[in-house]
């Protein structure tokens, strides 16, 4: 149930984020190591400007929380990993660490404990400095809040150097003896309570380590702050037993943490804490960060900071990759250059991780680029894995290699394995993101083709009879027509290396190409499915090529018209269904084109006149208009063709009758079209396609 504090907590802070104003976000340098062991910040300027990260995230409200995972102080040996220094922002606060340190991003556990209470609305008071918090004077009809005490604050950072898991709160529950922690938490009494204090500095306090003293963590080092009108407080809590090298490097971690000045806060889009692992700066100026959180099939590593509209995914949730049964998975090394990164899980047992650069068409450049490997925490480290990411692979293609290891390991990105039983392949076009996901069975009849550009679904493929061409020893692609791109998606024969394009015009088109293995149910007779991207008008040959370049087979196919085909019967595409529909002799007839290889529906004044399988090519239907003695006269004919030809007509003496074509699909599930003829009284005629190609004889009605 919502309590009224949480309503309240909500449209306060939905109010905050409206006036918030926008900003770019940029990254701060890294820091020499010699400064992570040993250096003290003078200068109040210095720590704010050695980093500036404008993100806006916080928290919203829901109720409950269980435990996510076991927690436990084990570290994991390092021996076999660099240790590099990490800058990170986590909502408000960017902060420096080493990487065998342990960074969690514990904000989404702040929205679970802001609503364990509840109460009205507070008016604000001021209390003089240094005194108690005083009890105000509530303007008429508004109630007092009376919020739950939350002496730990809400949590948004918390620095380690032994691994605590992912929901224990150190202020809370303590330190172990060799523990050393820097934990940052909004200060959820002050903050809800409706008391200001004027000697509560904004962010930074003031200059060097704040004093030693006790508060609500115990004994350590505390101060108190605001970002933007926020209230905070930071703890430096060290363990009885915690190194001098360890607690320099804690001290030093806060030295050199700065604040978004104009922080404000959002509702955040996921609700699990989640281990930083490591962040940089994507080419297009924009930061990345990865985080890795319990997932509902395995941990699952999540690329966040970046424009979600680049990667076509929801919105919060970053582009993520999950553990995987072969050596390598990994994401994201687009060739648009808008993502920097590639990233991934590598079976421990590798010797390493690198991309091997090639070109265009795929030949070696000779370029490799090396990945940085990081360690599972220990919490989450029942997986035989490790992390791994590599910088730098914005606009380059290749493969990711996994060294060492005895089985083949090299993954073109970013496909997935050949034994899933969804195959995903996404990329850019332009401004545009695509992702074309392919699943189900043909056996049980659940075989789709699923598209979405830019967050938006598109009209599914799901063929349901086990003939469709998506399933024959022939290349299969269907088409998405868009305003700025032309999509085919479908399968080709195992034997299929590359699809090459050349356009009738003479021109080299921009091409966008994928390829991976079928899903698991697509997969007998073997298959692969291939995704194109081009522009949003043009023709030409495609020609699909083995591995050694020899042409296998190859298709014509034009697209798009910069001017109204005149031959084109108006109609519509709602719900995977295309439709005509138009008035004759005083009827009114509808034809729908229904899911691909379920065929047709007519309809004529309302009544239902055929619903079944696609008609054959160059095959006449005839349908009269109207029943009883009015149905000696006047009919529909339809003229199934392929996509190639652009008239048909059909000639009764010296009476002659142009059809007009609406998108069709033929018994084999391939793209056709459907010429519509309207023909008065009765006759018999013959119909020709361009004008010269004698196909047969009609009658009608």
């Amino acid at each position: 149930m919502t309590t009224d504090f949480e309503n309240e907590l909500r449209d306060l802070l939905r109010e905050k984020a409206g006036e918030a104003p926008l900003a770019t976000p940029t990254l701060p340098a890294s820091a020499p190591k010699q400064v992570l062991r040993r250096g003290r910040l003078h200068q109040a300027g210095t720590v704010l400007g050695s980093a500036v990260v404008v993100v806006a995230l916080i928290v919203g409200s829901v109720a409950g929380l269980t435990r996510i995972l076991g927690e436990g102080p084990d570290q994991v040996e390092t021996a076999n990993y660099d240790v590099f220094h990490r800058t990170a922002t986590v909502e408000a606060f960017t902060v420096g660490s080493p990487s065998d340190w342990y960074l969690v991003n514990q904000w989404p556990l702040s929205m679970l404990i802001a609503v364990q209470g509840s109460g009205g609305a507070s008016s604000p008071c001021i209390a003089e400095p240094g005194s108690a918090n005083q009890e105000c004077e509530t303007a008429p009809g508004v109630e007092t809040s009376s919020p739950i005490p939350v002496p730990h604050g809400l949590p948004m950072i918390q620095l380690s150097n032994v691994d605590l898991g992912l929901t224990t709160n150190a202020c809370e529950h303590g330190l172990p003896p060799g523990a050393a922690v820097l934990y940052v938490a909004l200060d959820h009494d002050a903050a809800i309570g409706g008391v200001a204090n004027p000697s509560i500095q904004e962010f930074p306090p003031g200059i060097g380590l704040p004093p030693e003293g006790d508060g609500p963590c115990g004994p350590g080092r505390y101060a108190y702050f605001t970002v933007n009108g926020e209230r905070f407080f930071s703890w430096i809590g060290v363990g009885s037993a915690v190194s001098d090298e360890d607690r320099e490097t804690v001290e030093t971690s806060y030295e050199m943490m700065s604040a978004i000045p104009d922080w404000t806060p959002t509702p955040p889009d996921v609700t699990a804490p989640a281990y930083v692992i490591a962040a940089g700066a994507l080419g297009n100026g924009e930061t990345w960060r990865l985080d890795l959180r319990p997932g509902d099939r395995s941990p699952e590593l999540f690329l966040d900071g970046v424009d979600q509209s680049l990667l076509g995914v929801e919105p919060g949730r970053g582009q993520d990759t999950v553990v995987p049964s072969i050596p390598i998975e990994y994401c994201c090394g687009w060739s648009e250059g808008f993502l920097d990164v590639t990233f991934g899980f590598v079976r421990r047992d590798a010797e390493g991780v690198e991309m091997r650069v090639t070109d265009s068409i795929g030949e070696p450049t000779g370029q490799t680029l090396e990945a940085t490997i990081v360690p599972i925490p220990p919490s989450l480290a029942a997986i035989d894995a490790d992390l791994f990411f590599i910088e730098g692979t914005g606009g380059l293609v290749g493969e990711v290699f996994a060294l060492g290891v005895d089985e083949p390991s090299a993954s073109p990105s970013p496909l997935p394995s050949a034994q899933a039983d969804i195959v995903e392949l996404s990329g850019p076009y332009g401004a545009h993101t695509w992702i074309v996901g392919f699943s189900g069975s043909f056996a049980d009849e659940t075989a789709c083709v699923r598209v979405n550009v830019d967050g938006v679904d598109l009209a599914p493929l799901c063929p349901t009879r086990l003939e469709d061409a998506l399933a024959s020893d022939q290349p299969s692609l269907h088409a998405w027509l868009t305003d700025d791109f032309y999509l085919l998606a479908g399968a080709v024969p195992a034997n299929v290396d590359d699809i090459r394009f050349t356009s009738d015009d003479g021109t080299d088109p921009r091409r966008e190409l994928q390829c991976g293995p079928a899903p698991v149910g697509w997969s007998d007779p073997a298959r692969r499915v291939c995704v194109i991207a081009l522009p949003p008008e043009g023709g030409g040959t495609f020609e699909y090529l083995d591995a050694d370049g020899v042409v296998l087979s190859e298709d014509g196919m034009g697209w798009g018209t910069a001017e109204p085909d005149p031959s084109e019967y108006p109609w519509t595409n709602e719900d995977a269904t295309i439709t005509a529909q138009g008035s004759f002799q005083g009827a009114e007839w509808q034809l729908q084109v229904l899911h691909y290889l379920d065929g047709y529906r007519l309809t004529i004044d309302g009544r239902e006149i055929f619903e079944g399988r696609p008609f054959g090519l160059g095959e006449a239907r005839t349908f009269p208009l109207f029943q009883g003695d009015r149905s000696q006269n006047d009919a529909l004919v339809f003229v199934l063709t392929t996509s190639g030809e652009t008239s048909a007509s059909i000639v009764s003496g010296d009476d002659t009758w142009e059809g007009r074509w609406i998108p069709g699909s033929t018994v084999s599930g391939g793209e056709g079209r459907l010429w519509v003829f309207e023909l008065p009284g009765a006759g018999i005629g013959s119909y020709y396609l361009d004008g010269e190609s004698l196909q047969g004889e009609v009658r009608w009605p």
